[in-house]
């Protein structure tokens, strides 16, 4: 299972900022990346899809989320 666990780093030590479902000694991965980094990322990635949606009516849009959430809920997504 992956999951985003934001820690400050203290003393040589991360320290999650809320309990994590890992088990003791359990190895992981850990990729760090700042906030302001992160947060800089996800604003260009915004803007990218904000540039490519104006080309399409909203109607069509709500539509195509609509039809993909069905699909989702009905277990079809990737058949």
């Amino acid at each position: 299972m992956s999951q985003i666990i934001k820690a400050i780093y203290e003393d040589g030590v991360f320290k999650p900022d809320h309990d994590v479902k890992v088990k003791e000694h359990e190895r992981v991965a850990i990729k760090v990346v700042s906030l302001d980094d992160w947060q800089s990322r996800f604003n260009r990635i915004i803007k990218k899809i904000h540039e490519k949606a104006v080309r399409y009516p909203a109607v069509e849009i709500e539509s195509d989320i609509g039809h993909a959430l069905h699909e989702v809920r009905e277990g079809k997504c990737g058949d």
